[in-house]
């Protein structure tokens, strides 16, 4: 599940189902995060769907996230996940980033993001 890790940033990809099971090992692998890191960036870019208890798992990642004084993306989403997010218009509570350039624009983080970028499911 987690693709990219260091001191500044986790990248974690998940794919298929964001549903009960797969939210449980999102929340747990948040929780698990041995030291908080400034960016958590969650890939959805192979996540066909997500039911109420994916959202639940990503309103619980997005509240450690803000406890641990990190800051949570969701990055590349598909148009049907997507659609989920505005239809609960949880896509004004979420920050959502499309490709690594806006991810670099937007974070201000050039460097880590180049990092990340290496890690192949991440390229735009």
């Amino acid at each position: 599940m987690i693709a990219y890790h260091d001191n500044q940033a986790v990248l974690i990809q998940l794919s298929g189902q964001l549903d009960m099971e797969t939210g449980k090992a999102l929340s747990q692998t948040l929780t698990q995060l041995e030291s908080p890191q400034g960016l958590w960036i969650l890939d959805l870019s192979q996540v066909d769907f997500i039911d109420s208890a994916g959202l639940s798992a990503l309103i619980t990642g997005l509240h450690l996230a803000n406890k641990r004084q990190s800051r949570l993306v969701l990055h590349r989403l598909k148009p049907s996940v997507k659609l989920v997010l505005e239809i609960t218009r949880l896509d004004q509570v979420f920050e959502i980033i499309d490709t690594v350039t806006d991810l670099e624009n937007t974070l201000n983080v050039t460097v880590e993001t180049k990092a990340l970028a290496s890690v192949n499911p991440l390229a735009a």
